[in-house]
């Protein structure tokens, strides 16, 4: 499996039945515009940074309700959380994915904001490969939230996103206090997924 970042909660995944893209943003994130082509968009909640369909080429399948799917070969699996602690009265809904595929677990958790309380939302969150995790807080879980989170699932591999860089001015936290928190690496944006690697906390370069 390959995964490259493509800012803020947009991953491309790219399996031998095609390519997921998670998360399109559209131009007002800051981010350069997204040229992605793919066969499969999971979007985890109907905001303007998390579902601009229009930025993906292709004619994709959009998954973007909770339940079990299939796509490109992978088992994807949307459980319902909140975007918010208070039951999605502030934000909304929110969608975690568990992408099954290659004998591989990622989870991508949107724009989560609380710690997940359900047996159906621990379950999607254990024994996972690689965990993309939000970390920049007000619309999310804080870094310190995230760092609990992982810390209780103890994922092989997590990935941060959502946060603070020079193209995303949100009101959100940037990834030094994740970095100072636990250590993580600095990875580049497109990496290749095995069993072995990667590991631990990492931070991908813009």
């Amino acid at each position: 499996m390959k995964l490259k970042w493509l800012g803020h909660s947009c991953f491309e995944l790219t399996l031998p039945g095609g390519v997921i893209v998670t998360d399109p943003y559209d131009d007002t994130v800051g981010y350069p515009p997204l040229h992605v082509k793919a066969d499969a968009v999971l979007s985890s909640h109907d905001h303007f940074d998390h579902n601009c369909f229009a930025a993906v080429e292709g004619n994709p399948v959009i998954l973007n309700t909770p339940g079990l799917h299939e796509a490109c070969g992978a088992k994807i699996t949307a459980v319902p959380c909140f975007h918010d602690e208070v039951k999605g009265a502030k934000r909304g809904n929110n969608l975690i994915f568990l992408i099954e595929a290659e004998g591989l677990r990622v989870a991508h958790l949107g724009d989560l904001g609380h710690q997940p309380d359900t047996d159906e939302q621990r379950a999607a969150l254990s024994n996972l490969d690689v965990m993309l995790i939000p970390i920049g807080g007000t619309f999310t879980v804080t870094t310190p939230e995230a760092v609990k989170l992982i810390e209780t699932f103890r994922p092989r591999c997590a990935i941060a996103m959502h946060f603070k860089n020079r193209y995303c001015h949100f009101n959100i936290t940037d990834e030094s206090d994740f970095v100072r928190l636990t250590g993580a690496k600095r990875l580049p944006n497109a990496i290749e997924i095995t069993k072995e690697t990667p590991t631990g906390c990492c931070v991908m370069e813009v």
